[in-house]
């Protein structure tokens, strides 16, 4: 019986799942969603985890042998002992300092479950090695995901990169500076929404802007362009410092990534690195995950 391992990618939005076999293949052809719930009680939240788990794992009890669970969650959290830290960030507030480790070794042992691996890994981490490692000859990477907030990763010579180049104690830049307040404000969904009110747009949601955009509407096109130059500039200090080879973009403000690309590379002068969007964030991300799981465990990559 093939071993396999539940990875659930973790958003403010959505929770994304799918299963890899130990030889890399995943279980389901398309990724299951499911609403996070992230502003709903402790309560809720839990027994939301607690059921997308154990339903996944009966469904695949009697082919697979389960062997791991790994989960990507955007900080501020504490990955090695499983407590979400987030605070103040619109998501995840009701569960702020809950041991998630202990519940699911509990929900686990109570199916019979011991001694399984949970993993706790940055969102934005796990997406970074995903894609770093598709790339063979990249050696130096940045990867930033943007949606509910703006995620990053630096990788060099194979390692993430945790201190340097004007990343904060965690080795990320969410939390920098920027503007009038920090970048997690500016590069997200919260600051494309701002543009748009500010130049009186009637902005619904990102994909409805983003699809009028794509059809010629000149004011949403103009929105995306200021939001290019809003990027551009966050990230410029970062590019200038740390000297990517390539620049890879994520999360679901990424798919419109044509329509801002060209203003936010101005803000890097005429010499940048190559640019390019996930063409699956939520795989990289679990791959990314997967690659971890077995680093922890001493297995072969």
């Amino acid at each position: 019986m093939k071993h396999y391992y539940l990875l659930l990618d973790v958003g403010g939005t959505e929770i994304k799942i799918n299963a890899l076999t130990q030889d890399k293949a995943l279980l389901l052809e398309h990724h299951v969603h499911f609403p996070s719930l992230s502003d709903q009680s402790s309560e809720v939240i839990l027994d939301h985890f607690r059921s997308i788990i154990l339903d996944f794992i009966h469904r695949f009890k009697h082919d697979y042998h389960f062997s791991g669970i790994g989960f990507a969650f955007p900080g501020p959290f504490d990955y090695l002992n499983g407590v979400s830290l987030m605070t103040g960030l619109r998501k995840y507030e009701a569960i702020y300092n809950v041991n998630l480790r202990r519940r699911i070794e509990s929900w686990l042992f109570d199916e019979g479950y011991i001694n399984i691996p949970i993993i706790f890994e940055n969102d934005a981490t796990c997406f970074a090695l995903g894609e770093y490692h598709q790339t063979s000859d990249i050696n130096r990477g940045m990867y930033i995901t943007l949606g509910t907030g703006c995620g990053s990763s630096f990788i060099a010579d194979n390692q993430v990169v945790t201190s340097g180049f004007g990343l904060n104690s965690a080795g990320m830049i969410f939390d920098i500076p920027f503007r009038t307040g920090i970048i997690d404000e500016h590069l997200s969904i919260n600051g494309l929404k701002k543009i748009a009110l500010d130049k009186n747009y009637p902005f619904t949601n990102g994909k409805a802007l983003a699809n009028n955009a794509f059809s010629g509407d000149t004011l949403a096109r103009d929105v995306f362009s200021t939001f290019g130059i809003c990027v551009g500039e966050g990230l410029a200090s970062f590019i200038a410092e740390f000297q990517p080879d390539e620049v890879v973009f994520g999360g679901q403000i990424s798919q419109s990534l044509d329509l801002f690309k060209h203003s936010m590379l101005k803000e890097w002068g005429t010499t940048y690195p190559v640019v390019r969007r996930s063409l699956d964030t939520t795989a990289a991300t679990l791959y990314g995950l997967y690659h971890i799981i077995l680093k922890n465990k001493g297995d072969s990559l």
